[in-house]
């Protein structure tokens, strides 16, 4: 079953008790009833009200990331590798999150009830969610551990340190010898926020602040981003909302751009039964010079780096339907691209920190003609996707959901729908780097970025990013969706596609 049961004419709030916790949402409030268990949690939060300063309720964007975060999902960190001149030690590293918390306003903002409606409200002096671990701590069993519990204990934003020892080799050996202590930079951020693109920016200026703070430079609490109320988002939801309802046609075509059927990919490769439902990643690097030649590729061909990337993964799909015995004459891909919503939102200042993330269904048909020809097929993809975002249909798909399922953010958050997309990719661009400085105590030699998509949405997760010259993707899946061999088997035959046509292959 898909998500168009029914249609309604506008948003509706489920009854529930009058004490259940309340979400304001412009003249609406939506009730919310929490988990037994995590009632208790939510009301003790409202206890301390000491030296709080209230912002604005909540919005419905906001409390989907809230609710999900309580399950452990729907995070993105990154993985930052530094290498210093000399041990790092906790005071420095304190020093430098302390001043990025002054220049971040989001970095000092919680979620609090406040007369049972959720609000945004901001402590002055919250000390920075940050610990230094022992060497030879897992990063991996690290992020688990940050995610699992969410943001349940106030802190929003979780920074960790672990030192990885002077014999640990590094992924840039030319600079090993004079920044010869290396340690492993956690980061994990409330999405609602933070999105992918301002957590970069946040992970650069923790190194520049870092080498400030060593180096004994003076640092001023200038702000460097805002956090301001979405009204402006709010806005165009509800003038989309008007006009759908307005024009059935457009309403019928924008449902039918989003699929309702199982993913192509659970055809070649069923789901794995496991005993615990988690998500795992694996990360894919590639050569810098197959880089340049698949960017120069794309130049040439006037489709954008993320178009190109997504054909790769389709193309590599249907490669392995084939190769599993999969023989149709066209496969039907479903994509979900995450795209940055400031792109339609004019009003509100670049520098706005937030979960701006807005997805954007992308239903692929690929025939075999398409596949052996992939840059007339990638030209396809990027007119598909330039119309697709031009037309504002993200935001129409997302209230087209919403008129089906008036409390989706509430349903979702116990009960995940059913996945329809074979994957969703998300792509930052190039990570943001410090300029480089002769007396620099700090440099950032290796990034990952991994999220956690079990219990949403996705059953699998294109990171797309490019660090220092080389493209870099990292690939986080659900272990009850997908197998540990067979998203090996995925990232290969995606570093497969893409080698060959750097070269400007058609297969």
């Amino acid at each position: 079953m898909g998500l168009w049961l029914r249609s309604v004419p506008r948003l509706r709030a489920p009854f529930l008790p009058a004490s259940a916790p309340r979400l304001a949402l412009g003249n609406r409030r939506v009730f919310l009833e929490e988990e037994p268990r995590q009632r208790g949690f939510l009301l003790r939060r409202t206890l301390s009200s000491g030296g709080v300063k209230w912002l604005w309720p909540i919005d419905r964007e906001s409390l989907s990331f809230h609710l999900v975060h309580h399950h452990g999902t729907r995070m993105g960190l990154y993985l930052m590798t530094l290498n210093s001149v000399n041990p790092l030690n906790t005071e420095d590293v304190e020093r430098a999150l302390f001043h990025l918390q002054r220049k971040n306003p989001a970095l000092r903002v919680d979620f609090r009830l406040r007369e049972n409606v959720w609000w945004f409200y901001e402590q002055d002096g919250n000390k920075v969610d940050f610990k230094m671990l022992s060497e030879g701590t897992s990063s991996s069993d690290e992020i688990q551990r940050m995610c699992e519990t969410g943001f349940r204990d106030g802190a929003t934003w979780k920074f960790r340190m672990i030192p990885r020892g002077k014999e640990t080799p590094s992924v840039m050996p030319e600079v090993k010898g004079d920044f010869s202590y290396q340690y492993h930079f956690i980061m994990a951020s409330h999405h609602a926020l933070s999105d992918g693109l301002s957590a970069s920016l946040m992970a650069k200026q923790v190194v520049e602040l870092l080498n400030d703070v060593i180096l004994g430079r003076h640092i001023n609490d200038k702000t460097t981003s805002q956090f301001i109320q979405r009204e402006e988002l709010c806005e165009i939801e509800s003038r989309i909302m008007k006009k759908l309802e307005g024009d059935p046609q457009r309403h019928d075509y924008v449902k039918q751009t989003m699929p309702l059927s199982t993913p192509l990919f659970l055809q070649a490769f069923p789901r794995p039964s496991v005993d615990q439902v988690t998500t795992r990643h694996l990360s894919r690097i590639i050569d810098s010079d197959v880089t340049q030649k698949f960017e120069k590729q794309c130049k040439s061909h006037g489709v954008t780096i993320n178009s190109a990337f997504s054909a790769v993964i389709n193309t590599a799909i249907v490669s392995l339907m084939q190769k599993s015995g999969i023989s149709q004459q066209s496969y039907q891909i479903a994509g979900n691209q995450v795209v940055n919503m400031l792109r339609y939102l004019k009003q509100t200042p670049r520098d706005a920190m937030g979960g701006y993330g807005l997805l954007l269904s992308h239903i692929s048909r690929v025939t075999n003609d398409r596949a052996n020809n992939f840059w007339e097929y990638a030209k396809e993809v990027n007119r598909e996707l330039r119309e697709g975002l031009t037309s504002e249909l993200p935001l129409e798909q997302k209230m087209a959901r919403l008129m089906a399922q008036p409390n989706l953010v509430e349903e979702w958050a116990q009960k995940p729908p059913p996945i329809v997309h074979d994957y969703g990719i998300t792509n930052v661009g190039h990570f943001p780097m410090p300029e480089r400085h002769s007396d620099d105590q700090v440099l950032v030699t290796d990034v990952a970025s991994v999220a956690m998509v079990h219990k949403y949405i996705h059953m699998l997760l294109f990171l797309v990013y490019t660090f220092r010259g080389r493209c870099r993707f990292s690939l986080s899946y659900a272990t009850d969706y997908i197998a540990d061999d067979t998203a090996i088997l995925l990232a290969d035959e995606v570093i497969s596609v893409y080698r060959k046509v750097s070269e400007g292959n058609g297969k």
